[in-house]
């Protein structure tokens, strides 16, 4: 008896560290908190431009279209870049909290939250977009955006998918685990809630590069860190970005 109460209390001890290390992440410490996200967003950012490139060119050298080429190297980059993610929560964060976030309890709310709110949330970001795009021509004049992808509608069938497979299907999973799976939850922790949409709404935005698509990002980044807030799921925010790069891409 006496070994299975020092057991139970040594199991208890775990415990406790294992919810004090959810609630802190890595470290305790603000600055180091945010050292942790840079570095992270920052290799994230480097493999995605740098892999990108790299897996483009190899493609290209040997025979594919640049489209064909551009929409495979982006789709084997995000592949990597997910399980890369998932590493960086069980590192900083709870790869438990994000399998809940995850889940659904029945066809209904799966309905809710894939279908329903992100179609109201595409909406919604459509027109703060184009009020923010009208803005922009009226202080800037008309944005030129690179959005050449050497993909149209006049490519193959083959070259078509695969855009969109890379574009509007994985891209948008890895995206949304990184920044509002990751990046949101490890500012959360030391900050609270608006800071944390705000500051992953920017961060989000400052990997796009381009100005203009910058502030768009933005807008989607605010909108997807507060329903992921008030939902406490990941499915609405990937189900939003799905629906909006497809618009995009469609457009």
């Amino acid at each position: 008896m006496g070994d299975k109460s020092g057991n139970d209390s040594f199991e208890g001890v775990l415990a406790d560290l294992s919810a004090e290390q959810k609630s802190v992440g890595a470290s305790n410490k603000i600055w180091v908190s945010w050292l942790i996200i840079i570095t992270f967003l920052i290799v994230w950012w480097l493999l995605t431009i740098i892999g990108t490139l790299a897996v483009w060119f190899a493609l290209y050298s040997v025979g594919l279209s640049d489209g064909l080429a551009f929409s495979i190297s982006s789709l084997l980059v995000e592949i990597i870049l997910i399980p890369l993610v998932l590493l960086y929560i069980y590192v900083d964060g709870s790869l438990d909290k994000i399998k809940e976030m995850l889940k659904f309890d029945s066809v209904k709310s799966a309905l809710i939250l894939i279908l329903a709110i992100p179609i109201v949330v595409t909406i919604i970001d459509f027109l703060l977009t184009m009020i923010y795009a009208i803005a922009w021509i009226g202080i800037f004049g008309e944005p030129s955006p690179n959005t050449d992808l050497g993909t149209d509608w006049g490519s193959s069938s083959i070259d078509i998918a695969f855009l969109f497979l890379s574009v509007a299907i994985v891209t948008p999973i890895a995206e949304e685990l990184f920044f509002r799976g990751y990046v949101l939850d490890a500012i959360n922790r030391k900050h609270g809630d608006w800071t944390a949409i705000i500051w992953s709404a920017i961060l989000f935005g400052l990997v796009h590069v381009d100005p203009f698509t910058m502030g768009q990002v933005f807008i989607g980044g605010i909108i997807y860190g507060w329903i992921r807030m008030r939902t406490g799921s990941l499915l609405p925010s990937i189900a939003c970005h799905m629906m909006w790069n497809m618009l995009a891409l469609v457009v």
